[in-house]
């Protein structure tokens, strides 16, 4: 997989918070109830210094070395871990560039975020069943250790939310909040996996990441087509028809996504890999609250 993420774009995003409080009304608001500066008498990290910050926490000492603000931050008893689940099935291999490489970018600058805010992070990929996880931890060594598992990711194999979701909350006890970041192609019924994450208290944020493709085929002829993920094949002549027909029932399968996310009160960000992803993070997650 090609180099994931560089210092200048996470630079870039230095002034983005994750939203990691528990959601009211469908929506992450109010302040952070993770880890916050001056909370608690553990020690955990340093970040930079914002305009705002209490000068009680600033590190003079540093200052003096330095000559750079730095602020202690401190790990608050009661938060909420953060778990990315980010599908690695073989159609991820698919798109320009692949929906697996813009997935795996996405979950490293929402993963960094996160971390900056001091949050509890976990990475989860999964494809038929939960693939080797990252726990979740705090700390920026922990971004490393995202890094190195999305990097040697070559996706492969089906997809299968329900297998992967009982792996997962066997793997984890508590509650928190689950960002899905898929394709979510997949004839699986997500009714049930969903259910279960929504039962256990768990916020889900839905985040799926298509190729344009996807949603509207220009291809027209005689095709051997191939299920990237059960390699089945199918012979079929498409035309002007087979295509209206092809997005009137992606249309449906969407709004049927839609309504089954609404009812656990969880969003849905849709994404195309030709979409900019600063400008997806900036524009799209920062107007559904996810970020601020």
């Amino acid at each position: 997989m090609q180099q994931l993420i560089d210092e200048d774009f996470l630079r870039r995003l230095a002034n983005l918070r994750f939203m990691s409080q528990r959601r009211q009304g469908g929506r992450f608001s109010g302040g952070h109830v993770s880890p916050r500066a001056g909370m608690s008498i553990e020690f955990a990290d340093y970040r930079d210094y914002v305009p705002g910050d209490d000068l009680r926490y600033v590190d003079w000492n540093i200052y003096g070395r330095l000559d750079r603000l730095l602020v202690k931050t401190f790990v608050q008893e009661l938060d909420v871990p953060v778990y990315f689940l980010v599908d690695t099935s073989a159609s991820m291999r698919l798109g320009q560039p692949p929906k697996a490489v813009y997935a795996s970018q996405l979950a490293l600058a929402l993963g960094y975020l996160a971390l900056r805010n001091l949050d509890r992070v976990g990475l989860f990929p999964f494809a038929e069943r939960l693939a080797e996880s990252v726990p979740p931890r705090h700390g920026m060594a922990q971004f490393s250790r995202f890094l190195r598992a999305l990097s040697g990711i070559d996706p492969q194999g089906r997809t299968s939310l329900a297998r992967s979701v009982e792996d997962f909350l066997s793997q984890t006890r508590e509650t928190g909040i689950v960002v899905l970041i898929s394709d979510f192609l997949t004839s699986d019924d997500l009714r049930e996996p969903l259910a279960r994450l929504s039962y256990r208290g768990d916020d889900i944020v839905a985040i799926q990441v298509l190729d344009r493709d996807d949603i509207a085929p220009t291809l027209t002829g005689p095709f051997r087509f191939q299920d990237i993920e059960t390699d089945e094949q199918t012979l079929l002549s498409v035309g002007p028809g087979t295509l209206e027909t092809y997005r009137t029932r992606f249309a449906d399968y969407e709004a049927a996504l839609h309504r089954q996310l609404e009812s656990h009160k969880a969003p849905l960000f849709v994404v195309t890999t030709d979409r900019p992803l600063e400008r997806f993070i900036h524009e799209d997650l920062r107007a559904g609250g996810i970020l601020r």
